[in-house]
C-alpha cells in the first residue's frame, strides 16, 4: 500500500513539474499575418540596418510577413528569445490588413538560425503542411 501512495505522490509531483515548466511564462503572444492564399515559406531576418522595429503592443508581437515572404527587421533576436514561453498565433489577412482565418498552429513548422553572426539571425518557417522544411 505505502509503495503505491510513493508512486501516485511521484507522478502527480512530475505532472506538476512538466506543467510549471512547459507553461507560458509571460503575457505576450506571438502573432503571424499571412498574407491570405500565402504558401511556402517565409523569413524574418533580424538586426537588418535601417529597417522598422518590431513592437509589443498590449502584449502582442506582431510578425506581418510581406507577400514575398520575407520580413526585415532592425530589432534583435533577443527581443523574440527573451520572452520565454510564450503564446503563438497565425492568420490569413486581406489586403486591408484584416484577420480572414486563423491558421491552425499544428500545420506550423518553424525555426530558428543563429551562428554567431548577427545578421543572420532569423526565423523560418511555413503554415503550409504540405511544405516539408524551410531553409
Amino acid at each position: 500500500m505505502g509503495k503505491k501512495i510513493w508512486l501516485l505522490i511521484s507522478f502527480v509531483l512530475t505532472v506538476l513539474l512538466v506543467w510549471w515548466i512547459c507553461k507560458p511564462s509571460n503575457d505576450t503572444t506571438v502573432v503571424y499575418h499571412l498574407p491570405e492564399g500565402f504558401k511556402g515559406c517565409f523569413n524574418i531576418y533580424f538586426n537588418q540596418p535601417k529597417e522598422k522595429e518590431l513592437e509589443i503592443i498590449d502584449d502582442i508581437l506582431l510578425l506581418a510577413v510581406p507577400e514575398n515572404g520575407s520580413l526585415l527587421t532592425s530589432s534583435p533576436y533577443k527581443l523574440v528569445t527573451d520572452l520565454g514561453w510564450h503564446k503563438e498565433k497565425a492568420f490569413y489577412i486581406d489586403k486591408d490588413g484584416k484577420p480572414v482565418s486563423e491558421i491552425n498552429m499544428m500545420d506550423s513548422n518553424i525555426g530558428h538560425t543563429f551562428n554567431g553572426n548577427r545578421l543572420s539571425e532569423r526565423i523560418m518557417g511555413t503554415f503550409d503542411p504540405n511544405q516539408e522544411q524551410c531553409y
